[in-house]
């Protein structure tokens, strides 16, 4: 594989989930891959889990996605995430509940890794700064690392000592002799005051990861929210980016 779509918490935004993909087909990338959090938060669990299944997608298992089907205590989460993950247990049938349960926790490839949290932290711990992406690159097998779970797009690289942020913009040029954790952001919630859906594309023959966004019809995702009982403000993040 050369080119790869890279994108994470979904998080059962169909609507956003579409408007990815035609961005990627039209970029033309060969495969896809998540980070986890298929589902939790929106309304359409099992849509989302069979477009991916439609795409061939490689994932692995997010903290909402392991909640889901019990494997991860809810106790973890507010008040209104519990009641996301109560309504998506009962939304999904079995076979969706067996997709989510076979997903591992970390993939490691021959070209990269993919996880949802942190290499050291699979589904729970959050990489928003330098210091907690250091304690992850020593555990990193690969040169490049992807990973979700903070909804916000960027990253962090690592040459000799150093380790630096990667803010979205540019192109990033993937350089031999270092490490790069990847974002590619959220593509069903963002939360970093975008509220376009977000992804990245990994590039191996070009040796690059370019951060893109896409926008999509917010307000029909809204009202669907609120349609099937989940918390409204699950909704009024969407609009915000936050």
């Amino acid at each position: 594989m050369t080119s790869i779509g890279v994108i994470s918490d979904v998080h059962a935004n169909i609507t956003a989930l579409e408007a990815v993909l035609a961005d990627l087909h039209a970029e033309g990338v060969e495969c896809i891959v998540c980070c986890g959090d298929v589902v939790g938060y929106g309304p359409w669990p099992r849509e989302v889990i069979a477009r991916l299944r439609d795409v061939d997608a490689l994932c692995v298992q997010g903290n909402h996605d392991a909640a889901s089907i019990g494997a991860f205590p809810s106790d973890h989460f507010n008040a209104d995430a519990r009641a996301a993950i109560d309504w998506t247990r009962a939304a999904l049938d079995q076979e969706d509940l067996q997709f989510l349960a076979d997903l591992e926790q970390m993939y490691i490839g021959d070209d990269f890794v993919l996880v949802h949290g942190s290499l050291r932290g699979p589904l729970w711990e959050y990489m928003r700064d330098a210091f907690v992406a250091r304690e992850s690159f020593p555990l990193l097998a690969r040169s490049i690392g992807l990973f979700g779970h903070s909804h916000i797009q960027g990253g962090f690289v690592r040459f000799g000592e150093h380790v630096d942020a990667i803010t979205p913009g540019r192109p990033i040029a993937i350089v031999p002799g270092r490490q790069y954790l990847i974002n590619p952001g959220s593509v069903g919630q963002p939360r970093d005051g975008d509220p376009r859906a977000a992804y990245a594309i990994v590039d191996l023959d070009c040796d690059s990861v370019l951060f893109k966004r896409v926008a999509y019809d917010i307000k029909p995702v809204m009202q669907r929210i609120e349609h099937v009982g989940l918390p409204r403000r699950f909704g009024e993040r969407l609009e915000a980016g936050r």
